[in-house]
């Protein structure tokens, strides 16, 4: 753990995981937060959108022509059921896409529904998972509604995440008043097609807060593509990978054994030590115009992942944390703050653990941070931070 001093410069206390490369679990969330915030800034908004063919013809209350549906990477664009129930009320826009289209007397629209997942490839999981991962996230796709489950709850995801997202709109087209009579199936949107609605995301700051409070593993994975398809050259894992690592070397942060491969940490060859988690941490408390995005995103005591911890009114919000499991891994890294102030940046990478021992480890000394027992002795004349 590092505590930070007034100036917010870091000084090393003590360090909890040697250099060598641990498994992080789902605290690779981190990486992809902070890579994510770096590329594209904590009020990066997407924009999704839908249009009709140049050649499209209106005839009275009925359109005749192609309607494109292209999707923007958005990881939570959802209908308001969808998000009021999965995703904290955040991103509940998309039943608004039809607005613009409705409102000018369309009542009726002949052709097919066209959906364009182009900025993404077309892998559906993350990099090197494990066949069964599948269970742990949706299928991932640069074109998603309702994080491509179908209908509003989470019982089954959809075989097709473009054409799942097609069966959206038209259904959201039906609830605005506008009938559908044709195809649904995948393309690309031309340069020539002429914009007909849009709807727009929770800024990047509001995504990661619902990705980490619950350990969205499908957000992470969309991120990750994302920081590839807006920060790189190619909306792939392993470019949003590079871009990622690029970004966090050049503020000093990674470590030169470290390995970034997914975005959610279920693969298991991620390789991080607790000394780059907690440089992040500190970087992240030293350069708000990101940092506090990223901090502010954590789960504090008794919320989120951490709804069984820190709990005492007297620590639970000086605890951001984010916690992360895998078969054998225990790991618990973030930023707590004592009453006099200091800052304490702090993380557990623990190998065949008893869980239940490594968390109370975890929680004893995170909480003897956020109380102040590990604060430096005052000196005189010397104002608390």
């Amino acid at each position: 753990m590092w505590r930070l001093d007034p100036g917010r410069t870091p000084v090393v206390v003590a360090e909890h995981a040697p250099d060598a490369p641990q498994l992080p679990a789902s605290v690779m969330k981190l990486v992809t937060s902070g890579g994510a915030l770096l590329s594209l800034g904590p009020s990066f908004r997407f924009r999704t959108g839908i249009a009709t063919s140049a050649n499209a013809v209106r005839d009275g209350r009925v359109l005749r022509g192609t309607v494109y549906l292209k999707g923007s990477g958005d990881p939570v664009l959802a209908t308001p059921a969808y998000a009021k129930a999965y995703l904290e009320g955040r991103g509940g826009v998309f039943n608004g896409i039809t607005r613009r289209l409705a409102a000018s007397g369309v009542r009726l629209v002949r052709g097919p529904i066209v959906a364009d997942e182009s900025l993404f490839d077309s892998r559906r999981t993350g990099l090197q998972w494990r066949s069964y991962y599948s269970l742990y996230s949706p299928p991932l796709s640069a074109l998603n509604v309702n994080q491509n489950h179908q209908g509003d709850g989470r019982a089954k995801y959809v075989p097709d995440p473009p054409v799942g997202a097609a069966a959206q709109l038209r259904a959201a087209m039906r609830r605005s008043g506008i009938r559908h009579a044709g195809a649904l199936r995948t393309g690309r949107t031309p340069a020539t097609a002429v914009p007909a609605g849009t709807v727009t995301s929770p800024p990047l700051s509001a995504i990661l807060a619902v990705m980490n409070h619950e350990s969205d593993n499908f957000i992470a994975e969309v991120l990750r593509k994302d920081v590839g398809a807006y920060g790189g050259q190619a909306g792939t894992s392993q470019e949003g990978a590079t871009v990622t690592v690029r970004l966090l070397s050049e503020l000093g942060i990674m470590g030169r054994n470290d390995r970034v491969v997914d975005g959610s940490g279920l693969s298991r060859a991620n390789r991080l030590t607790a000394n780059t988690l907690v440089r992040l941490l500190a970087a992240a408390d030293a350069q708000p115009q990101w940092g506090d995005a990223l901090i502010s995103s954590l789960a504090t005591g008794g919320t989120g992942t951490l709804i069984r911890r820190f709990k005492a009114p007297s620590i639970r919000a000086r605890v951001h944390g984010k916690t992360g499991y895998i078969n054998g891994v225990s790991s618990f890294a973030g930023v707590a703050e004592s009453p006099a102030g200091v800052h304490y940046a702090f993380a557990f990478l623990m190998n065949d653990w008893d869980i239940g021992g490594a968390k109370a480890v975890q929680d004893r000394i995170v909480t003897m941070l956020a109380r102040g027992t590990l604060d430096p002795p005052a000196q005189p004349g010397v104002t608390a931070p």
